[in-house]
């Protein structure tokens, strides 16, 4: 294996993971029913439930 391959497979399983993560991450703050603003991008088209 060269290291174009090896390195095009560990970003892409990267990337993976880190989607999948997010993914449950959201899911669990749905769950909740809060939204945490730790980053600017999280509060913008979210509906906030106190």
């Amino acid at each position: 294996m060269n290291r174009r391959a090896y390195s095009r497979r560990f970003w892409e399983g990267k990337t993976r993971f880190s989607q999948a993560v997010r993914r449950t991450l959201a899911e669990l703050e749905r769950q909740k029913g809060q939204t945490k603003e730790e980053d600017g991008m999280a509060d913008t088209g979210s509906s906030k439930k106190n």
